[in-house]
């Protein structure tokens, strides 16, 4: 009987050690300098939106002589599946009722349907917490699709905008 406790101990002590002494989640925030005086910050998620279509999800800074020049959202989605309309603002809406709006800044001429590009630097500069984002992507043909960013992503964006020259 002792020794049956004796394991029961041992597994669970080890089991605590190894849940207990976990690394910490570090964010996937890339540095890329760009020219001598430019760097960029990106984070890249990949998301689902509310038709259970995959989404690349790029959030990047642009830092010009250390000062922020651009904070863009670009979203791509599969070829073929959905097609955005340009040049329509994105609209942001967070779960704490704030809406946003984002302008599109791309040429549509220059890319595939189904990129899009959205300054957001306004969008980030006004969030102040880790609240989950719902992004209305505005589609061709009038339609619009909700991309959800869960609370992991906009703390990683909140963090990319932390994030400084080093």
């Amino acid at each position: 009987m002792v020794l049956v406790w004796r394991i029961f101990i041992g597994v669970g002590l080890c089991i605590y050690l190894i849940l207990g002494n976990s690394a910490p989640a570090f964010a996937s925030i890339h540095t890329y300098p760009e020219s001598p005086t430019q760097v960029m910050y990106r984070s890249r998620q990949s998301l689902r939106d509310v038709k259970d279509q995959a989404w690349q999800v790029v959030l990047f800074k642009r830092l010009q002589m250390g000062e922020v020049d651009c904070v863009h959202l670009r979203l791509v989605g599969f070829p073929g599946i959905a097609e955005l309309a340009h040049p329509k603002p994105l609209r942001i809406t967070a779960e704490t009722g704030e809406v946003w709006t984002a302008a599109d800044v791309l040429n549509e001429s220059l890319l595939p349907p189904n990129v899009g590009e959205y300054d957001l630097l306004k969008v980030m500069s006004d969030l102040d917490s880790n609240t989950p984002l719902r992004l209305n992507l505005p589609l061709k043909g009038g339609l619009s699709v909700d991309l959800l960013v869960p609370p992991f992503g906009v703390r990683e964006w909140r963090l990319l905008m932390d994030t400084e020259v080093e």
